[in-house]
């Protein structure tokens, strides 16, 4: 079928707001509860199904099903606890199955967020599946609950879908008001709709029946949580807050260790016996971005707790530890945000292991952070920052100098010696600027020319590549 192409959606009401769902059209229902989406969903689904359309329903959630079991209807399940790499690329390779022309049913992106304990991965998951369902001239809804997710990740799914709905009831009056709808116009496309009759919506038009639209709104959003930070920061704030307050559970322990330590059952064990709730928001306070900080920082930091704990005297003789800690959504998001995600999956194909690596490879070279992690989180650009924080300029040439030490031309293992290169370049020149600080100067008067001269030595030493 060509692309674009009008379609059935089985609501006479949505061809008037919309002017036709079209192949190609991802739909966001941002709604309050899934009996919202399901309201729109089953004309949908039935539609389709007389149609003869090749249709699916991704199955992912832990909310009672969207569909049940019916002729027509194929079912996927996934499971979103398997990782976020795992889940998107088994949803991708269903959709490259299915092919063109399908018509997907998903269940609630607000249930990831669950699942991966940030707003940033669910926007993430829906930046790569949907513009690949577009690609393939399919159509496909997913749900969105209200008030649960950042601003920023609400911005990202705008930004990426092609059609964003919203859907406000009140008793026995349905409202649905498009804030995004592309590539189409209508002098009231954009105006709130109210359902007149089953399927029927008219646009409000007069004072009155706006004015109790939008008194709806309001009174809707006025239990809403704070949605000006990730939902990973507003569950640490609320820690914080809970173990101050003397009621820090053991439900929030085992989340804080599963979204940020490790889902190993062994470590996780011992985690909850050495460490305390200090530990954990001292880790998430020197965190860049969020996701799991890595087993071999989580064993060095169990590590250091067990000694800590089992060896008398140990403050005495133990250096105190300063390390930050780069959460791996921020990998993900890195080659999420600059376009490369479908290469890193043709890359890992026993076809394209080879082809596609000196591609993927330019991208992650050529590649930028996104503002909100750059901004948020001060990787690379504020090197400076994070100076300020560490124990003077002998512990940020640890932080920045010590894998070159350990060999000879990389910065780790993964690197090429031409990107380890561009890398201490850009350290080198945080670090002359670093110097010409005044707060600087005066550390290193104190500590005397000969330490000056020792750490530029190691500097140079180190840059030497």
């Amino acid at each position: 079928m060509a692309a674009f192409e009008k379609i059935n959606s089985g609501m006479a009401g949505l061809y008037q707001i919309l002017d036709y769902i079209r192949l190609g059209d991802n739909v966001v229902w941002q709604v309050t509860d899934l009996s919202e989406y399901r309201h729109f969903v089953m004309p949908f689904v039935r539609q389709a199904i007389r149609d003869g359309r090749n249709l699916i329903y991704i199955r992912f959630a832990q909310h009672p099903p969207i569909l049940e079991e019916m002729d027509g209807l194929k079912i996927y399940h996934f499971n979103p606890d398997e990782g976020f790499e795992t889940f998107t690329v088994a949803i991708h390779n269903v959709i490259a199955q299915e092919g063109y022309d399908a018509f997907y049913v998903f269940d609630s992106l607000s249930e990831l967020q669950s699942a991966w304990y940030t707003d940033l991965m669910m926007g993430n998951f829906f930046c790569v599946t949907c513009p690949y369902l577009f690609k393939l001239d399919t159509v496909a809804f997913f749900p969105l609950i209200r008030g649960k997710h950042s601003f920023e990740a609400v911005a990202r799914i705008r930004e990426t879908t092609q059609l964003l709905l919203d859907v406000y009831s009140d008793r026995d009056v349905r409202y649905l008001h498009p804030p995004k709808v592309w590539n189409r116009y209508s002098t009231t496309m954009f105006l709130p709709h109210c359902a007149k009759q089953e399927g029927v919506f008219e646009p409000l038009t007069d004072a009155v029946a706006t004015s109790r639209y939008y008194s709806l709104i309001q009174a809707a959003s006025a239990y809403r949580q704070d949605q000006s930070c990730d939902s990973h920061d507003r569950f640490f704030s609320r820690a914080k807050r809970d173990f101050e307050n003397g009621t820090f559970t053991d439900e929030t322990e085992d989340m804080i260790i599963e979204s940020t330590m490790t889902r190993d059952p062994k470590m996780h064990t011992l985690l909850k016996q050495y460490f305390e709730p200090q530990d954990y928001f001292a880790v998430r306070d020197r965190m860049i971005g969020s996701g799991a900080v890595g087993g071999k920082a989580c064993g060095m930091l169990l590590a250091r707790k067990i000694v800590e704990k089992t060896l008398d005297g140990y403050h005495m003789h133990s250096e105190q530890h300063d390390s930050f800690y780069i959460g791996s959504d921020v990998f993900y998001t890195y080659i999420v945000s600059n376009g490369s995600w479908e290469t890193r999956i043709r890359q890992k194909t026993q076809e394209g292991y080879l082809t596609a690596a000196d591609e993927l490879k330019q991208r992650l070279l050529d590649g930028t952070f996104p503002n909100n992690i750059r901004e948020h989180s001060g990787i690379c650009w504020n090197i400076s920052d994070r100076i300020r924080l560490l124990s003077g300029p002998p512990a940020c040439l640890r932080m920045a100098l010590a894998m070159p030490l350990q060999g000879n031309t990389s910065l780790c293992s993964a690197q090429t010696a031409e990107n380890c290169r561009n890398v201490c370049r850009l350290l080198k020149m945080q670090f002359a600027r670093y110097m010409r600080a005044p707060w600087t100067r005066r550390h290193w008067n104190t500590e005397g020319r000969e330490g000056s001269q020792r750490a530029m030595s190691r500097w140079r030493y180190c840059t030497c590549i």
